[in-house]
């Protein structure tokens, strides 16, 4: 492994860092948001919601820069290149495009649904798929593959179980749905998985 560009590696493990520090404190300073009911998106409205914006989109950042980090110094298959990088340009959908108001946030704005609501979730569709097939893809690269399938596994019934919550919440079939608890569960092992990989690579294992 040369050293030309190595500290790209590093970036992984910095979009996961970032990602749950900002996620956790703004959501549990932000006035009626619930971080067991409402989605990590959804810092990205109100008020402060430029915070929430710049981390997902900074988040999506680093996630590029690693898989320009994996692209030089992981040999063969550029698959999970590719995979990465789709879930950062997935973050950078997600924060340009703001999700639709719902879930009794932000505070005392009706719940809507608009077309740019559907290309975030269209966003946050190509995040998940891309971090599902990057941590079973990375696992399997790294020497841990049933790590990998392990925490795959767990992003896809985690994100599953929170799309159907948050469907039911949504149209008043069962209200106060800890979907935003599993989304979150999704997103972190996924994030926090692709930096340990990162890691993994940079130690040259």
């Amino acid at each position: 492994m040369t050293d030309r560009g190595r500290w790209l590696l590093l970036c992984g493990a910095v979009a996961a860092a970032q990602m749950v520090l900002v996620s956790v404190v703004d959501g549990a300073t932000r006035p009626g948001y619930d971080p067991v009911r409402n989605w990590v998106s959804q810092l990205a409205l109100g008020p402060r919601g430029w915070l929430g914006a710049v981390n997902l989109a900074l988040c999506g950042f680093w996630l590029i820069l690693f898989a320009v980090g994996l692209h030089l110094h992981l040999p063969g298959p550029a698959v999970a290149v590719r995979l990465v990088a789709l879930c950062g340009l997935g973050f950078g959908m997600i924060a340009a495009v703001p999700i639709d108001p719902g879930l009794d946030f932000p505070p005392g704005e009706p719940a809507v649904h608009t077309a740019v609501g559907l290309l975030h979730q269209a966003g946050a569709i190509a995040v998940f798929a891309g971090g599902t097939m990057a941590s079973a893809v990375l696992g399997r690269r790294v020497g841990l593959a049933r790590a990998g399938v392990a925490v795959a596994v767990l992003m896809i019934v985690s994100f599953v179980a929170a799309a159907v919550l948050v469907t039911l919440d949504v149209n008043g079939v069962l209200g106060g749905t800890p979907s935003g608890l599993l989304e979150r569960v999704a997103l972190y092992a996924g994030l926090g998985w692709i930096g340990t990989a990162g890691l993994i690579v940079h130690r040259g294992r």
